[in-house]
């Protein structure tokens, strides 16, 4: 056998093996994250594993959000951001939480047109509490749990008691 294909050997052996923590739906090649103990799938299909604090608030309406101005700024800083170069724009955005709550496309076009007076984040709150007042906190974190975005929950923790390592 020569080093070549023990070199081989091994390497498939470390591809097939999955970290001891990984579960069933973890593939082999993706990114272990041992803050959330999942990879990069479990992250997007069922979102951040549960945070203490985030529970309290499943029941508040989004409303709330409104008149806490500290966090609803740090969440318009990471939900609106500024286009990318050559115009790209980041995953998990404003306009993405749109769609997830069945705005249409022309609506967050024009939401972001009103930048930089208007936030679009705090318009489509606005918009979805005065649509659907009965719209919770906790739908507004699994929104962002699917769109992969643990930092924007992070700071919607900031609502409950302490801080969340949702990250």
């Amino acid at each position: 056998m020569g080093p070549l294909r023990r070199l081989l050997t091994a390497a498939l052996l470390l591809a097939q093996a999955a970290p001891q923590e990984a579960s069933q739906h973890c593939g082999r090649l993706e990114y272990w994250n041992p803050d959330n103990r999942c990879c990069s799938s479990c992250l997007q299909r069922f979102g951040p594993p549960p945070c203490p604090e985030l529970p309290s608030l499943a029941s508040q309406p989004l409303s709330r959000l409104l008149d806490e101005l500290e966090v609803l700024e740090e969440l318009i800083v990471l939900l609106d951001p500024e286009p990318g170069p050559g115009g790209g724009m980041a995953r998990g955005t404003t306009r993405h939480l749109a769609a997830r709550y069945g705005v249409p496309a022309a609506w967050s076009t024009f939401a972001y047109s009103l930048r930089p007076s208007r936030s679009p984040l705090r318009a489509l709150i606005e918009m979805v509490v005065a649509r659907e007042p009965s719209a919770s906190l906790g739908q507004f974190g699994t929104h962002l749990a699917q769109l992969g975005r643990a930092d924007a929950l992070q700071v919607l923790s900031k609502l409950g008691s302490g801080a969340c390592s949702a990250s």
